[in-house]
């Protein structure tokens, strides 16, 4: 009984408790990072819309990050697979990098 209630104690810590600080690490500045998010001119998950160059990368960055004030788009890299870009705030402070996917669009934080 005993090892039983031990079991269960460690079950929810694991599995309820730590995964709710994790998350609240991850969204350091607010929420306002995209993990996994599209840019809503190119709809939600599975849209297919190919992304060809650092120009249209930067677009819809810019746009989707629009919501969220003074935010700004700063170095892009090109990438086989995908645009790696940096995102500034007002004080030109480096607040996260991310991803988009050259085939889909979609736009993922790696910072």
């Amino acid at each position: 009984m005993m090892k039983n209630l031990l079991l269960l104690i460690i079950f929810l810590t694991t599995f309820v408790v730590l995964p709710d600080s994790d998350v609240q690490a991850m969204n350091g500045w607010g929420g306002k990072t995209p993990y996994g998010d599209y840019c809503p001119m190119w709809g939600w998950y599975g849209a297919r819309k190919a992304v060809r160059t650092a120009e249209e990368a930067k677009k819809i960055l810019q746009e989707y990050f629009s919501q969220y004030g003074d935010v700004k788009i700063g170095n892009i890299k090109e990438r086989k697979w995908f645009f790696k870009a940096e995102i500034k705030d007002k004080n030109n402070d480096l607040i996260d990098v991310v991803i988009v996917d050259k085939r889909t669009g979609r736009i993922r934080s790696i910072y």
